[in-house]
């Protein structure tokens, strides 16, 4: 005790655990979160995340009674259309880095929070892990569904530990909550549902213990369940979403692995005759002479957007895509082992790449020479960019029950829509309109390229994802901390979420980012967490 109190650090740090536990500790931990925001802004202003503008198309027809655009409505669950949009819409916009500054410090503070279960120090090694985490900052930089995710894990984390700890039917209850909400956010969310086996595990009695798994499943099915009877009576689509059947297995195994084929199975055969009769007879594939043989072989993103389209149009708009998915599923059981290697690959790369931002570029003169053109069958042709076989591909988010709006190329690179109903030509105007007023509303300003490349460097020396999992696995075994069940539980549900992205998709660390905190609570809760029989700090 004597050493402690002439320790000025042992001091400093007995102080910080302190306050670390005060209501205040948390006022200056969420003003701290806003100002790391603040200077990370002068080098990345917010800008469009992934299919942003997918989601304010869901935004723009939230209330429509006649809806013009049902795909990105069924396609998305209906909260990230709704934070994005707002932000983008209120004020003109102006709001819109502030909401975003607000869901970083928030989901920094709950991690700090739900780290605090396990003690101190663990509250403040995760505080300020998170704080200096530059590909977790980078994602608020970016408006989509990462960002919304990321803050609304961090709750359900809170949630959970609370749950843990002093276990009630209510607290679970509000889990169950927390992973509808995710649900929401992302439809491959539901995957969570699967927590529900936790409160089975925790001690007390059977009857306990079914009553908080009881009080979870409630919670959890029933918005889900309403979100899916206003799709069914809204849109004749009952489902949480639409397509999700499509993207798992199939979107990996035709884009990333390549291992579609006709000889799979009599679904891939019929998939490969509707695209050899009613694809590549039309441009811009009979422009660029693309053959059956090179998408199976090569795989395509582009391609696969008109796969949707192609499915809603010869096979029915009903089907939600099951062609695809037993042409995914013909393809995994043909090839068990590649499928088996590209999803362990794409989990290894998830859990170990680190994420980097472009730099700001300068903008650059035109190309006085013109642009570079190819040479197809005679006719000079703009080449396809980043390895696709087609510069670009069908607009899927038009798609319809009853194809009334229609994608019509008059040569390899020119198109415009058609519409069955000439009033229908002004709305989606109006739609666009709109979507691009949202987009403007983003910061024009150029971030500051020397700071981003000083936090993209620091990046590359921040411990990955896997390190934090060997660094818990090892110090759970030795020290056997209090609480080692939530820690696990936790962990265990941000790697289902990496997973399940890894079965349909190919590594992108979007998809990790928004639960790699559960990976540093699990590395910093095994190593400095309470041994268990201490006395909560919470």
């Amino acid at each position: 005790m004597a050493s402690s109190r002439g320790n000025p650090l042992a001091r400093a740090l007995a102080g910080l655990e302190r306050l670390a536990a005060r209501r205040l500790g948390s006022l200056l931990l969420f003003g701290l979160g806003l100002a790391v925001f603040s200077f990370r802004a002068i080098a990345w202003p917010l800008k469009a995340g992934r299919d942003l503008d997918e989601y304010l198309y869901a935004y723009i027809q939230l209330f429509d009674r006649d809806v013009l655009l049902p795909w990105s409505m069924l396609f998305r669950t209906p909260l990230t259309p709704v934070i994005s949009g707002l932000s983008l819409d209120v004020a003109g916009g102006a709001l819109a880095e502030p909401v975003v500054a607000v869901l970083f410090a928030a989901s920094v503070l709950a991690w700090s929070r739900a780290a605090l279960a396990f003690g101190p120090r663990v509250a403040l090694i995760v505080a300020g892990a998170l704080l200096v985490y530059p590909g977790y900052g980078a994602m608020f930089h970016e408006l989509s569904s990462e960002t919304v995710f990321a803050a609304v894990f961090s709750g359900w984390a809170l949630l959970v530990t609370q749950a843990a700890f002093r276990p009630s039917a209510a607290r679970f209850a509000l889990v169950g909550l927390g992973v509808a909400a995710l649900a929401l956010v992302r439809p491959g969310n539901a995957v969570l549902l699967a927590f529900g086996v936790f409160p089975l595990c925790l001690a007390g009695s059977w009857r306990n213990r079914l009553h908080w798994a009881g009080a979870f499943a409630l919670a959890a099915v029933i918005p889900l369940g309403a979100w899916t009877v206003h799709n069914g009576l809204r849109f004749d689509s009952y489902a949480l979403a639409r397509g999700g059947n499509a993207i798992i297995p199939f979107y990996r195994a035709f884009i990333t692995d390549g291992i579609v084929a006709p000889e799979n199975g009599e679904a891939s055969q019929q998939l490969a005759a509707a695209m050899q009769r009613h694809l590549l007879t039309r441009d811009p594939y009979r422009s660029y002479n693309v053959t059956a043989d090179e998408l199976f072989r090569d795989g395509s993103f582009r391609v696969h957007e008109d796969l949707y389209l192609l499915s809603d149009q010869i096979f029915g708009w009903h089907t939600d895509y099951e062609i695809l998915r037993k042409a995914g599923l013909e393809a995994v059981r043909a090839h068990p082992d590649e499928y088996a290697s590209g999803v362990l690959g794409t989990v290894r790369d998830e859990l170990a790449d680190a994420y980097f931002r472009p730099l700001p570029t300068q903008r650059t003169k035109a190309n006085v020479r013109g642009e570079p053109t190819t040479v197809v069958g005679g006719t000079r042709l703009p080449p396809p960019t980043e390895g696709e076989p087609i510069p670009s591909g069908q607009v899927v988010w038009i798609s319809r029950p009853d194809q009334s709006i229609r994608q019509v190329w008059t040569s390899g690179t020119d198109w415009h829509f058609a519409f069955d109903n000439p009033g229908d030509r002004a709305r989606l105007r109006e739609i666009e309109t709109e979507r691009d007023d949202l987009l403007s509303a983003l910061p024009d300003r150029r971030g500051n390229a020397t700071l981003a490349l000083r936090l993209d460097q620091l990046s590359r020396w921040f411990p990955r994802p896997w390190m934090w999992i060997v660094l818990g696995l090892a110090a759970m075994a030795i020290r056997r901390p209090r609480g080692s069940a939530t820690l696990a539980a936790i962990a265990l549900s941000a790697l289902a979420v990496v997973v399940l992205n890894a079965l349909g998709l190919f590594a992108d660390l979007h998809f990790v980012l928004p639960v790699a905190p559960a990976f540093v609570l699990f590395g910093a809760g095994a190593l400095l967490g309470m041994r268990r029989g201490a006395l909560s700090a919470t």
